[in-house]
């Protein structure tokens, strides 16, 4: 079964793909022509998905904020037509270099700031903006597109959650030269967030020092949400806002952007961090918050910034995730030459005040809990070295009985990193799929049944003659769809959607990843894809090139995932 570029097409043209011969059938989540890049987050019961988007098509320039970012005075910017990108008419690759510049430089304050991520909620058709803090300005007839945003939890389409910067504003500034200088910043970073018909509402952590900082990550029908927010900071912040507010002592810029330059730099200046879970009423205002405290009490001249963070919560109100224990342990990382020194950190519950360690801490170097279902089976991961390699491994536990379970990857010995467990007791994520001497291995997605105590690779439920390889499962409901993460080979694209074509008209193939939907197939038979062409085992071994970009890319949006480590 040859893949070749005009079977891929049609394949994607045609909106879904299934085989007589399969038990899920792939559907391509209607956000993937938003963008180059889509990553899937969750799927809540009613089959709403949630997706967050990379290098979007077309985002809004505002040639003036670019001009004074001091674009057109750089040596090294090549432009097809100089004059007309000037007025803000640009060509497909005279726009990419704009839109790839402001990326580049964001943060720094002194041109448009464009976000790399934003978040999307879709059903099987339609898709609407997650906005997070972004607003609807005149400057751009629309949202400014400055807000990371990413949303990570829906229930029933009607509240999600997430995290999301504040918008970025312009400020002018005369300096000390008497010289105007145009700054752009946010008054607030990273805040947690629940959007409830439309409106977005703040999360708000307990030390609100220069507005704090909070992630949401889960929801439960109790209207409960999960996540972790700023507890308290290092005393020696506070010096550094007075500096702000001195006119002796502020560098001549802003006291905006020297409270922004600040905020920035806080995460280094040994914040506490605690799992926060805030009670909503129907209309999502925050009716209460309990943070839950350390797994230990730092002595008073501790300055090291301590955590616990939650990344799910069932129905009974049980919340999961990790804790730093204030130790160190010795790790040496496949792709490492030898051993390094880290944080400690374990699987812990949230319930009735208390934060609880679950797992024996002895068999593990390290540990972390990503979900849990209304059956109080919770997963995650343990990190352990097979002589002195360490590598994370699947666990799932059961906090009634207290059953541990292990299971396998593909191979003995691969790593496996789960995302999600429904109330089916089936839990998906992915697994290292070949066992090479590599640092960075091949990923499959993948599905283990506790009932039947099977792991599965995805990518054998699906059609053989699928142009998708399915790499990373991250969400799955209770009617057992799943959201995957996969490779498939497109078209290069300009910024703004239209292909790269060479000076004879031909376009070159790129290995993108595209968000999916896989929904069971009633009736539905496994095929046996045992049988395959020579030019299908060179496309797999092409593919594996890949790997190392979809491990880029998903090192880059991990940090806001809903798994978040």
């Amino acid at each position: 079964m040859k893949r070749t570029q005009l079977a891929a097409a049609v394949l994607l043209a045609s909106g879904s793909f299934s085989a007589a011969a399969a038990t899920y059938s792939v559907t391509p989540l209607p956000v993937n022509d938003k963008a180059k890049y889509t990553f899937g987050y969750s799927i809540d019961n009613s089959g709403f998905v949630l997706a967050t988007t990379q290098l979007e098509y077309n985002p809004p320039v505002n040639i003036e904020l670019v001009e004074a970012g001091g674009f057109f005075d750089r040596s090294d910017v090549s432009l097809e037509n100089r004059e007309d990108t000037m007025e803000g008419v640009f060509t497909d690759s005279d726009y990419t270099t704009v839109v790839n510049f402001l990326l580049n430089n964001r943060g720094s304050g002194r041109t448009q700031q464009l976000a790399s991520y934003r978040s999307y909620i879709m059903d099987t058709a339609d898709v609407e903006l997650v906005p997070g803090y972004d607003e609807v300005t005149d400057m751009f007839d629309g949202y400014t597109h400055s807000v990371v945003t990413v949303a990570r939890d829906s229930l029933a389409g009607d509240y999600l959650v997430g995290t999301s910067e504040g918008l970025f504003k312009t400020l002018e500034y005369t300096n000390e030269s008497d010289t105007t200088v145009l700054y752009t910043y946010s008054d607030m970073v990273q805040q947690a967030f629940v959007q409830v018909n439309g409106e977005t509402k703040r999360l708000a952590p307990t030390d609100t020092l220069l507005g704090g900082t909070s992630h949401a990550y889960a929801i439960n029908q109790n209207l409960q949400v999960a996540g972790y927010g700023s507890a308290s900071y290092s005393e020696n912040l506070q010096p550094l806002i007075d500096d702000c507010y001195d006119d002796e002592e502020r560098a001549d810029e802003p006291v905006e952007y020297c409270l922004r330059r600040v905020k920035a730099t806080r995460n280094f200046l040994f914040p506490i961090l605690n799992t926060h879970i805030w009670q909503l009423d129907a209309a999502g205002e925050v009716i209460s918050t309990q943070v839950y405290p350390l797994l230990f009490e730092p002595e008073e001249d501790d300055d090291v910034g301590y955590f616990t963070r939650a990344f799910d919560i069932n129905a009974q109100g049980i919340a999961v995730g990790d804790a730093a224990t204030g130790e160190r342990v010795r790790v040496q990382r496949p792709n490492s030459t030898g051993a390094s020194n880290e944080d400690e950190v374990v699987a812990v519950t949230f319930f009735d005040g208390e934060t609880t360690e679950f797992l024996p801490r002895e068999e593990n170097l390290k540990s972390n809990a990503v979900a849990i279902n209304d059956n109080n089976w919770v997963t995650g991961s343990v990190l352990r070295a097979v002589s002195t390699v360490a590598r994370d491994r699947l666990f799932v536990y059961n906090l009634d009985t207290e059953e541990a379970r292990y299971p396998q990857g593909f191979f003995n010995n691969a790593a496996v990193f789960p995302s999600a467990i429904n109330n089916n007791n089936i839990v998906v994520g992915r697994s290292e799929f070949e066992a090479t001497t590599d640092g960075v291995r091949e990923t499959r997605a993948f599905m283990y049944d506790l009932e039947t105590d099977t792991l599965t690779n995805l990518n054998t439920l699906i059609g053989c003659d699928s142009p998708y390889t399915l790499v990373d499962a991250v969400a799955i409901n209770d009617d057992n769809e799943i959201v995957v993460n996969a490779r498939v080979s497109q078209n290069a694209t300009y910024i703004t959607g239209n292909e790269i074509v060479n000076d004879e008209g031909e376009a070159s193939e790129v290995d993108n990843i595209v968000a999916l939907r896989m929904t069971p197939i009633a009736n539905g038979e496994i095929e046996d894809c045992a049988v395959e062409s020579q030019e299908e085992e060179k496309y797999e071994r092409k593919g594996a090139a890949i790997n190392v970009l979809w491990l880029g890319l998903l090192g880059l949006a991990i940090g806001f995932r809903r798994r978040l480590r």
